[in-house]
């Protein structure tokens, strides 16, 4: 993948060796840091290519004496949850400042209305983004800040829709974050893993894939099959949510 980054951000004549080796040092760090993934791959319906950064944003809810925050959302209920975060890229980075969303498919999940860092959209807006600075903001500090904001109001940014009849009789979408202790390791030889990555196929019904899922990261079903199943079949790792990714 570090190959198609170093092509992805070299077709912009205005970066440098030095340059480019800043920016994926920046994105290794916040790949390393949140276990996120990445993939080159187009930006709706305007079909621009973009680099999106995808995967979990584990955040801790801690319990408050007032559930309710200034703008009258419910808390969350304490505990540790992890959130569905894509973050995209243009070959301007970093001088194009980055787009976060936190955004889910899941059946009956909508944003709440109101959150203070995160529109209707699921796009993120806090400071370290209103000051971005090409020369010396980072992905890992803006990640850091969102993560630190997020815990600090108390209230997930997505929710599940109650008039929806068909949506899971929960107060929100947050996921509670897997065990340390109860990680799965692959039992599928490693060969054939990185075949059913590498194809664009899903495993299942042999359509296009495009769903990833999450913790484990594999991108091998499509939509409907990765809805109807509850575990990842490479790595048979519980599937705790499940992102789209546009092609």
């Amino acid at each position: 993948m570090n190959d198609d980054l170093v092509s992805f951000f070299g077709r912009s004549n205005q970066w440098n060796p030095d340059d480019r080796k800043r920016i994926l040092a920046d994105i290794g760090n916040l790949a390393n840091s949140y276990n996120l993934t990445s993939r080159i791959t187009t930006w709706g319906f305007t079909q621009q290519s973009k680099l999106c950064i995808y995967g979990g944003l584990p955040i801790t809810i801690e319990d408050k004496e007032n559930p309710l925050t200034d703008n009258n959302l419910k808390q969350t209920q304490p505990g540790s949850y992890i959130l569905p975060i894509q973050i995209w890229l243009t070959h301007q980075y970093p001088i194009e400042p980055p787009l976060i969303f936190l955004l889910s498919t899941e059946q009956g999940c909508k944003v709440s209305s109101n959150h203070r860092y995160v529109d209707a959209t699921g796009r993120c807006h806090i400071p370290e983004l209103a000051a971005w600075q090409p020369g010396t903001s980072t992905l890992s500090a803006v990640i850091k800040e969102l993560e630190y904001l997020l815990e600090k109001e108390g209230v997930s940014p997505l929710c599940i829709d109650s008039e929806d009849p068909s949506s899971p009789l929960i107060d929100s979408l947050v996921i509670p974050a897997p065990s340390p202790h109860g990680k799965i390791r692959p039992t599928t030889p490693e060969s054939s893993l990185t075949e059913c990555e590498e194809s664009d196929n899903c495993v299942v019904c042999f359509g296009p894939k495009d769903t990833v899922l999450v913790p484990c990261g594999h991108y091998c079903l499509c939509g409907a099959c990765a809805t109807n199943v509850p575990q990842c079949p490479l790595c048979r790792q519980s599937i705790k949510f499940r992102q789209r990714i546009f092609t």
